[in-house]
């Protein structure tokens, strides 16, 4: 990545180490740039198309927002699911649409040059996990939809990872047979991130060096792209060494070889594929029989019910049994005992505990066995009968 001498998005230094002077200095510019930064991020374009494009995908993004807001507090998670997939999908799209390249943009030492259509498909890609099992659920159930969409981001990350390590060990390759020598002559030193808490505020540094070198006379200036590191920086300043040059881009040099950064990303990426297609090898083993149940601002909602079948019956009840579809309508006390009385002219006394648990109004699945022995009740606004046996009152 080409060197910016005049500019304050990273610090040049001469010093392998960082003492505390140059710690405040590069704190400082770090957080002038980051000002200035978003001044241009969101300030007019000179064009009015340049406005368009650039207002539009704010506005999107604001609306956006302000939906899942909105379902969010009215329960409607199908809203939330398609919203949150939507902007993938519609950001994807947007940065393969043709542009204007600004070539005045400054290439900062932690950016990784990743190829415009990978980002776009992966940003598609996760968009479409999110919205298709959304669309599926109400088919297949929530359970199996949501196994399927965490499925697909874990394998479409390790794909994504695996083609950047690919596509990155592919141009130092290509770059290490077009070797130059290039003299060190400084470091850019940048903030990576801070840490803080109720105590204290910890910035860390980090940096990259800066190589001098000549292609058929010229002279450039140029840094290792993602390749930021703590601590003391090598080579040190005056060093010659050999870098490797992708032939076509100049500025696109190769120092240090990072295999362990690389290795280790590989085989998380591996990990990340071998878990989605785990997930979906449980597919058909996964059922919504306990339930889908999700909290939202507007309080949980129930987005699929827990089934009870005749073995879950067969549990409790040995003998025949009837099922029957009953409301509540009137609940008392008979001798300071809870109990509650049903739309069929039965009764059922409750534990203590469920006093408050069956309002009027409240309609249940009851199973009475034939033997005379103990009901069961379910509630009908979380349970749903699944099994053979004919459910009377359920029409």
């Amino acid at each position: 990545m080409r060197f910016h001498e005049d500019t304050n998005a990273y610090y040049f230094s001469t010093q392998s180490n960082t003492d505390a002077y140059e710690r405040s200095e590069i704190i400082e510019q770090s957080k002038n740039f980051i000002k200035e930064y978003a001044k241009t991020t969101f300030g007019p374009e000179d064009t009015a198309g340049g406005n368009i494009k650039k207002y539009s995908a704010i506005a999107l993004f604001v609306i956006a927002v302000i939906l899942l807001f909105v379902f969010s507090l009215n329960k409607m998670v199908a809203g939330i699911f398609f919203t949150f997939g939507g902007i993938f999908v519609l950001f994807g799209i947007a940065a393969l649409l043709p542009g204007e390249k600004n070539t005045d943009q400054v290439e900062l030492p932690d950016q990784g040059r990743i190829p415009k259509g990978i980002l776009s498909a992966m940003a598609i890609i996760i968009g479409l996990a999110v919205i298709i099992p959304a669309v599926m659920a109400p088919s297949i159930g929530y359970t199996k939809s949501m196994v399927i969409s965490f499925g697909t981001w874990f394998v479409a990350g390790g794909i994504f990872f695996i083609i950047y390590i690919l596509y990155g060990l592919m141009r130092y390759s290509k770059a290490s047979k077009n070797t130059v020598m290039g003299k060190c002559i400084g470091y850019i030193k940048m903030i990576k991130g801070d840490h803080s808490d109720a105590h204290y505020q910890r910035f860390y540094i980090t940096g990259t060096p800066v190589f001098e070198y000549q292609i058929h006379g010229k002279e450039y200036k140029a840094f290792q792209e993602d390749n930021m590191r703590t601590g003391a920086l090598t080579p040190l300043v005056g060093d010659v060494v050999e870098l490797g040059v992708l032939p076509e881009d100049p500025y696109a040099v190769f120092y240090h070889k990072n295999k362990g950064a690389k290795i280790f990303v590989i085989i998380l990426s591996v990990i990340a594929i071998a878990a989605g297609i785990f997930l979906y090898c449980m597919v058909p083993k996964v059922n919504d029989n306990g339930g889908f149940i999700v909290n939202t601002m507007g309080g949980q909602t129930t987005l699929s019910k827990a089934k009870f079948d005749d073995k879950t019956i067969a549990k409790y009840i040995t003998s025949d049994y009837t099922i029957e579809y009953v409301k509540v309508t009137a609940a008392y006390d008979i001798d300071g005992v809870p109990a509650i009385e049903l739309s069929n002219g039965t009764g059922l006394m409750l534990e203590e505990k469920e006093r408050d648990n069956y309002p009027v109004g409240t309609e249940l699945y009851i199973v009475t066995p034939s033997d005379g022995s103990a009901v069961l009740n379910f509630k009908a606004d979380e349970w749903e009968y699944s099994g053979t046996h004919e459910v009377k009152g359920l029409s």
